[in-house]
């Protein structure tokens, strides 16, 4: 199962598109957080309304509970199309209200990295969005797992996700995804090892890092986790780098933003449909931009969970 170094690409299936249903019900939910995301929403309605998507209901709210609240109740009341407008932290709070049900999710992007609107080949601009709700199509991608729990994208443990906690609201809106490289260098300085212990079907290894992701979709930031990773193969990819001084440390993050990680001497990756993680000292768990939870953790996909709308032409990777 395991393989370091470059992999080889995979022969992914082609996920089957259907129509959007044009008689469903349309809930619109936004989460704002901020002036950006008020103009954000704004626009996303005016180009909803300019492309006749029929709105049935629309609410902004400001708090997760409130956001997560909503989602629910539409998904129970049969709502065909439930658009959820917010970064991927927002979007992975609501992904396991959709899955396996009939409910179609539709993706406004409203975050930094927008790490999920990518897997789903979105561009991650209101415009784009819109334009994939109104014609997209309608395909089924995989979620991820940790202990149980849904989640849309990724979990980050170690450096990464202390970066992602420090990074102030003020220089992402100013610089966006730049804002983490900026912000990272006192993490990345501050940085301690730890002892992993990964388990799977059939194997096992001991490492130890500074860093680790386990991915259900395609994205981490503006990259894709590996070069064949998938959110339509029933896998999750894990990525780890055993690099240990600051110069390793440092290239390490500065790879993984520009895509270059899995060049890396020190890079480690492979791909399967279930990951036990145990960690000494435990770590936060970082899904998607929020902590979510310590290590231990166990990881797995669950495949087809989620009808989401996509671009035409969409392939998964």
């Amino acid at each position: 199962m395991k393989t370091v170094g470059r992999a080889s690409p995979a022969q992914h299936p082609v996920p089957h598109l259907e129509a959007r249903p044009e008689s469903a019900r349309v809930v619109l939910i936004a989460n704002l957080g901020s002036r950006r995301t008020e103009e954000m929403y704004e626009h996303a309605q005016r180009l909803l309304a300019e492309q006749a998507v029929p709105i049935a209901e629309s609410y902004a709210v400001r708090t997760g509970s409130d956001l997560r609240k909503l989602v629910a109740q539409a998904v129970r009341s049969h709502a065909g199309i439930v658009i959820v407008g917010g970064g991927d932290g927002t979007l992975t709070s609501v992904v396991g209200e959709f899955a396996h049900r009939e409910t179609i999710l539709g993706v406004l992007p409203f975050g930094t990295g927008n790490s999920f609107a990518r897997s789903l080949g979105l561009k991650p601009t209101i415009a784009a969005a819109v334009d994939t709700i109104a014609g997209g199509r309608v395909a089924r991608v995989d979620l991820g797992l940790v202990n149980g729990t849904h989640f849309a994208n990724f979990t980050a443990i170690g450096l990464s996700s202390k970066i992602s906690q420090h990074t102030p609201a003020a220089l992402k809106k100013a610089f966006g995804p730049l804002a983490y490289v900026l912000a990272g260098i006192g993490p990345t300085l501050r940085s301690q090892a730890f002892e992993a212990v990964l388990e799977w079907p059939g194997g096992s290894e001991k490492l130890t890092s500074h860093q680790l992701i386990v991915a259900s979709g395609r994205y981490y930031g503006l990259v894709p986790i590996v070069p064949d990773a998938s959110i339509v193969d029933g896998k999750l990819d894990v990525f780890t780098a055993t690099g240990f001084n600051r110069w390793e440390i440092a290239r390490m993050f500065v790879a993984l933003f520009f895509g270059m990680h899995t060049r890396l001497t020190e890079a480690e990756y492979f791909s399967g449909p279930e990951v036990t993680v145990t960690i000494a000292p435990p770590q936060e768990l970082d899904v998607d931009g929020e902590v979510r939870g310590m290590t231990p953790a166990r990881f797995s996909v669950d495949p087809k969970a989620l009808r989401v709308l996509v671009p035409e032409g969409f392939t998964g990777y």
